[in-house]
């Protein structure tokens, strides 16, 4: 998904202030959805009107003038084909997966706890979020948009199981037997205590 239809399809929702559409970008379900900065906004904004796809008028409220961005024909016309083309598998980038997955023997459990724990408590703040959002008599949720929503609920609810038998798994000490078959967990051991010993080497 690119920037730029993401910004349309949050307009396809109501004509919004660049403020409008950051809100959007940043509320407590958002990074189960899409993801952006709030630098990469107006950028595409302006990109978008000199496309022809987004056109703005000026709006007055509590006293104060604000652009309004609003979807044009042509607007319309490239949410919806975009909305028709099949999407793409998503790419994960999930740092604590990351860090699991280079965690070597002889490092402390408790730390990735503490981790898990972290991670835990801001699953728990989002499912929250999430069980109370279609049903908060505020945001506007279509059917199929709550079809979507129940997906990410039980995305969380299983992200919180697996986390609670995780850190469980650590804390007994009763972990899945490693797959090593040519030797690398004491090669990143051996490695590791040889360059924690000696002086780093600058090549020339």
């Amino acid at each position: 998904m690119s920037t730029e239809h993401a910004i349309l399809a949050v307009l396809s929702f109501k004509p919004s202030s660049g403020y409008d559409i950051k809100a959007e970008f940043e509320h407590e379900a958002a990074g189960l959805f899409w993801g952006m900065s709030y630098g990469s906004i107006y950028p595409k904004l302006k990109k978008l009107q000199e496309q022809g796809l987004i056109k703005t008028y000026e709006s007055s409220s509590d006293g104060r003038r604000k652009t309004i961005y609003e979807l044009t024909r042509s607007g319309w016309a490239e949410l919806e084909s975009w909305l028709l083309t099949a999407p793409e598998y998503p790419v994960v980038k999930d740092e604590l997966f990351m860090k699991m997955a280079t965690w070597h023997e002889g490092m402390d459990n408790n730390s990735l706890v503490s981790h898990l724990r972290a991670r835990r408590e801001r699953t728990n703040e989002i499912l929250r979020f999430v069980i109370a959002w279609p049903e908060n008599n505020t945001s506007y949720v279509s059917g199929v948009g709550k079809l979507a929503i129940r997906y990410a609920k039980a995305r969380l609810q299983v992200e919180l199981d697996w986390i609670d038998n995780t850190i469980a798994a650590l804390e007994e000490g009763i972990l899945p037997e490693p797959q090593d078959p040519f030797g690398m967990g004491e090669g990143i051991k051996k490695r590791r205590q040889q360059a924690m010993e000696g002086e780093d080497q600058v090549e020339e």
